[in-house]
C-alpha cells in the first residue's frame, strides 16, 4: 500500500478496551504516520495515547474522528513485536490494549493532564458542588489539576459533570496537555556501584563441554534462523560464559542480544560480567528503575545505542532492533509466570519472539523445567549439555539430617572426612533452639573458624509464622485474607505477606485478654537472632522481602557478600539464585521440605529446583563444599536424587508421576478463577459455569473426550484482599480446544461489577 492512498489507522489504546479503533489521518500526518507510532487522539472528551497498529485506505465506518499528532519520530514499536503483541493476546486471552500496556513504559501511555482555571466574572452556579469547585479554584489561585480536585473531593457528588456544567456557562477554562517529563540524554548510561575488575574474564579457557556448546550455537547464528536450544549445565559450570561468547558472537554479525533473568537481585554480578564484554553497550530493564531511569533505557534500546539488553520478565518486551540472540537464564524459574494483570510467561513468549525474529534462543539451567526437558527428548529443543563444573571443580557434598528421628545421635565432626549422607537430628528441648540442628551448628562455627562463608536458608519471612494465645487458642489472622498474620518481632507488627494488612503485636490476646500471645513456627528473622547467639562474633545478615524492600538494597548487600564483609547469610529464595560468591562453603537448608507440602503437581519439582539451587552456591571457589539439608521427608524421591545430583533420576521419577495423573507435559492446563466479595455469589456462580461448560461438551462428543474439568472447588487461599475465590481447571492435550472453552466460559458469565472471572493460561500457581 502507497503512503499517498493512506487515509486511516487501526489504533490500540494501551488499556484493557475489548476492540482497537479507526481513526482519519489528517492530510498533514499522511507521510509522518507509521505503524508503531505513538499518536495523540480524541476518545470521548479526552485525549489518550494510542499505538498504531495498522495503515488503511478505507474504512467502513461513516464516521471516524482525526488523529490529532504524532507523537514519535519513528515507531518505536517494530512490526515483529506487534505481531507477538497480538499472538500473546491471542494465546493469553487477553486485550491487545492490555498487552500494549505491559509493553510499553507508564511515561509512554500516560493520559493527558486536565487542569481547570478560573474565569472572571460572576456566574449564577447550580448547586453545592459548583460552590465548592469555584471556592477551591479561587485558593488555588485560579488553577488545579482535575485528577487532584477528583481525590480531595471524592464522594462529593458528579464531580465531572459540576466541571462540564461550569465550563458551558464560561465560569472556568479547560487546559489539557500531555505530561511533561524530564529531559534525559541521548545515551544514558546504566551504572553499578563498585564493580570489580572483569578486565580479563573474557580470557577464561572453556572446557570441552563449553566449547562444544558454543561451538554448536555459533553454527546456527552463522546459518541463520530460529532454534531453541535447552543448555543443561549443572551449577557452576560455567554456562553465563557461554552465553557471553554467544552475544560477542551475535555482535560480530551486526545484531544484538536479549538475556532474561528471574530476579532483579540478579542484575548486579551480570552487569558487572556485560560491562566488561560491552563497555558502554548494556540496556537494563527491570521494574526497580525509577520512572525516568525506565524511559531513558527505553529509548536507548529504541535509538540502537546497546548491544545487550538484561532485565527480568518484562524485559522480553524490549523494543531492540535487529535482534540476533535471545537467553533465558534460570528457565525453570517461577518468577518468569505473571501472576497478576496479563498472566503470560517470559520463558515462553521469549521463545515465539525468537521464532518470529528467525533467531536462536537459548534455554539455560541447572535444573530444567519438566515441560523443557521433555521437549529437548522429543526434539523440539536441542539438547546441551554440561556434567563437570568449571576447572573441574568437584560438585558438593550433600548431608541430610532427618528431623523425624528422636535420638541424640551426638555426633562429632572429625578433620575433613567426608561425611555420610544421611544422619540423625540431636533433639532439643521445646524452644526456638530446634530449628538447627547440633550437626549443623557445628558445621557453621567450624567453617566461621576457617575464614569461609555460609549459607542459610529457609524460605519462610518474619520471626514466627503466626501468633496463638496459649490459653484460648486464639489465632491473629488477616481481616482481609484467610491467612494468618506473620509476626515480625523487630518492627512489633503482626503482617499478612498477600495484602500488607498490618497491625501492632504485643502480648494481650484480644479473645481473652491474657498476655498469651506466643510466637508459632520460625522465619528468616528468628533465624538470624538465633545465628547471632550460636555463633556470636559471626557477621550475619539476612536477604529476604523485608531487608530489600528499599532501592539499592538488593546491590549494596550483594556486594557486601561478594566482598566477604558477611559470615554467615540467612534468607529466603532470593539466596538460591545465581550468586557467584567464591568464599562460600557450606550451605544448610532448613525444613527443606515446605515446599513439598503445598497443593500443587509441580511440589515435588519445585522442591528439587529449590534445594539444588541453594545447594550449587557452596563450593565454587578453591575450597570443597558441603551442604546440610534438615527435613522431615528425607525419603522423598525429590530429597534422594538431590543427594547425587541426579537430575536425570529425578526426571525419570517426577515423569511418572506426571504421566499416570496426565499431568503437564502430557497434557495442557487452563485455570479459570472466580471471585467476587460475596462467598455465597462466588460458589453459586462458579459451580453453575461448571455445571454449563460440562453441558456443553456433553454436547460435543469429540471435546468431551479431549477436555477434563476439575472442580470447581475452593481456591486454598479463599479469600484474599476481601475477595473470594473459587477456582477450577480445564485439562486436555490441545491448548486451541482448552483455549476455546475458556473463550465460551469467560462469554457465558454475565456481565458484573463486582465478580470477575481469571483465566490462566499454563497456570503456575495453585493457591
Amino acid at each position: 500500500m502507497s503512503q499517498q492512498s493512506v487515509k486511516f489507522a487501526r489504533i490500540v489504546i494501551p488499556r484493557p478496551l475489548k476492540d482497537s479503533l479507526i481513526y482519519k489521518i489528517p492530510e498533514p500526518l499522511y507521510e509522518h504516520i507509521r505503524v508503531g507510532m505513538r499518536v495523540l487522539i480524541p476518545l470521548g472528551k479526552r485525549k489518550v495515547i494510542g499505538v498504531v497498529l495498522e495503515l488503511l485506505s478505507e474504512s467502513s465506518i461513516t464516521e471516524t474522528r482525526e488523529i490529532l499528532a504524532g507523537l514519535d519520530e519513528r515507531p518505536i514499536l517494530e512490526s515483529t513485536l506487534l505481531e507477538l503483541s497480538q499472538w500473546i493476546a491471542q494465546y493469553y486471552l487477553a486485550n491487545l490494549g492490555e498487552v500494549l500496556s505491559a509493553i510499553l513504559p507508564p511515561s509512554l501511555r500516560s493520559e493527558t493532564q486536565r487542569t481547570i482555571s478560573l474565569r472572571p466574572g460572576t456566574f449564577s452556579v447550580h448547586d453545592r458542588l459548583d460552590k465548592r469547585i469555584l471556592a477551591r479554584l479561587d485558593r488555588g489561585k485560579g488553577k488545579l489539576n482535575v485528577k487532584s480536585l477528583t481525590r480531595e473531593m471524592s464522594g462529593g457528588g458528579n464531580l465531572y459533570s459540576a466541571i462540564e456544567r461550569l465550563r458551558s456557562m464560561g465560569a472556568i477554562e479547560m487546559h489539557e496537555r500531555l505530561p511533561v517529563h524530564r529531559k534525559i540524554s541521548q545515551k544514558t548510561a546504566f551504572e553499578t556501584a563498585s564493580a570489580p575488575a572483569l578486565e580479563n574474564d573474557h580470557r577464561l579457557v572453556l572446557s570441552s563441554e563449553q566449547d562444544y556448546a558454543v561451538r554448536t550455537i555459533e553454527s546456527r547464528l552463522q546459518k541463520g534462523g530460529f532454534e531453541t536450544f535447552l543448555l543443561h549445565g549443572v551449577t557452576g559450570s560455567g554456562k553465563t560464559e557461554v552465553y557471553l561468547r554467544a552475544m560477542e558472537q551475535t555482535r560480530r554479525m551486526g545484531r544484538r542480544s536479549l538475556i532474561l533473568i528471574p530476579e532483579i537481585s540478579l542484575t548486579p554480578q551480570l552487569i558487572d560480567r556485560l560491562s566488561a564484554r560491552f563497555p558502554g553497550r548494556v540496556g537494563v530493564l527491570h521494574s526497580a528503575l525509577s520512572g525516568t531511569d525506565r524511559r531513558a533505557q527505553w529509548w536507548d534500546i529504541v535509538h540502537g545505542n546497546v548491544d545487550v539488553v538484561v532485565g527480568a520478565r518484562s524485559a522480553v518486551f524490549a523494543p531492540l532492533p535487529n535482534i540476533g540472540l535471545i537467553v533465558v537464564d534460570e528457565e525453570h524459574d517461577p518468577s518468569y509466570k505473571q501472576e497478576e494483570g496479563l498472566r503470560y510467561n517470559g520463558r515462553d513468549v521469549a521463545v515465539v519472539r525468537g521464532k518470529l525474529t528467525a533467531c536462536p534462543v537459548i534455554l539455560g539451567s541447572a535444573t530444567p523445567a519438566i515441560e523443557s526437558y521433555q521437549n529437548s527428548l522429543d526434539g523440539r529443543y536441542r539438547l546441551l549439555e554440561i556434567t563437570q563444573r568449571v576447572q573441574q571443580r568437584p560438585l558438593p557434598s550433600i548431608e541430610i539430617i532427618d528431623l523425624r528421628s528422636k535420638m541424640d545421635a551426638n555426633q562429632e565432626l572429625s578433620g575433613d572426612s567426608a561425611p555420610s549422607k544421611t544422619k540423625s537430628a540431636s533433639m532439643r528441648p521445646p524452644g526456638e533452639h530446634r530449628w538447627i540442628s547440633d550437626r549443623f551448628v557445628a558445621f557453621l562455627t567450624k567453617n566461621y573458624q576457617a575464614s569461609r562463608q555460609s549459607l542459610v536458608f529457609l524460605n519462610r519471612r518474619g520471626f514466627a509464622n503466626f501468633l496463638q494465645c496459649v490459653f484460648c487458642g486464639h489465632v491473629l489472622r488477616c481481616s482481609h485474607c484467610s491467612v494468618t498474620l506473620t509476626f515480625h518481632r523487630k518492627q512489633k507488627i503482626a503482617c499478612c505477606h498477600h495484602c500488607n494488612f498490618r497491625r501492632p503485636a504485643n502480648e494481650l490476646c484480644p479473645e481473652c485478654g491474657n498476655p498469651s500471645l506466643s510466637g508459632m513456627g520460625v522465619g528468616t528473622e528468628q533465624i538470624e537472632e538465633l545465628l547471632q547467639r550460636l555463633v556470636p562474633q559471626a557477621r550475619i545478615a539476612r536477604m529476604d522481602r523485608d531487608t530489600t524492600s528499599k532501592r539499592g538494597a538488593h546491590e549494596q548487600l550483594i556486594r557486601r557478600w561478594e566482598k566477604g564483609e558477611i559470615d554467615i547469610l540467612v534468607g529466603t529464595q532470593m539466596i538460591t539464585k545465581g550468586h557467584d560468591v567464591s568464599g562460600v562453603t557450606l550451605v544448610g537448608a532448613l525444613l527443606a521440605d515446605l515446599s513439598l507440602n503445598l497443593p500443587d503437581f509441580r511440589a515435588g519439582e519445585r522442591t528439587f529446583q529449590l534445594l539444588s539451587q541453594v545447594a550449587g552456591r557452596s563450593g565454587r571457589g578453591d575450597n570443597p563444599g558441603t551442604v546440610i539439608i534438615q527435613t522431615y521427608a528425607p525419603d522423598h524421591y525429590a530429597i534422594q536424587h538431590l543427594v547425587d545430583h541426579d537430575y536425570r533420576g529425578f526426571f525419570a521419577a517426577e515423569i511418572e508421576f506426571r504421566r499416570a495423573l496426565n499431568y503437564p507435559p502430557f497434557s495442557r492446563l487452563v485455570g479459570l478463577r472466580l471471585e467476587g466479595p460475596k462467598v455465597d455469589e462466588v460458589e453459586a456462580k462458579a459451580r453453575n459455569l461448571a455445571t454449563t461448560l460440562r453441558d456443553k461438551l456433553d454436547k460435543n462428543p469429540t471435546a468431551r473426550d479431549a477436555i477434563e474439568i476439575l472442580g470447581p472447588a475452593p481456591a486454598p487461599i479463599q479469600k484474599l484482599r476481601n475477595r473470594y475465590r473459587w477456582q477450577f481447571l480445564l485439562k486436555g492435550r490441545k491448548s486451541s480446544s482448552l483455549l476455546e472453552l475458556a473463550k465460551q466460559a469467560r462469554d457465558t458469565l454475565p456481565r458484573s461489577r463486582t465478580l470477575r472471572l481469571h483465566v490462566d493460561v499454563d497456570p503456575y500457581n495453585m493457591l
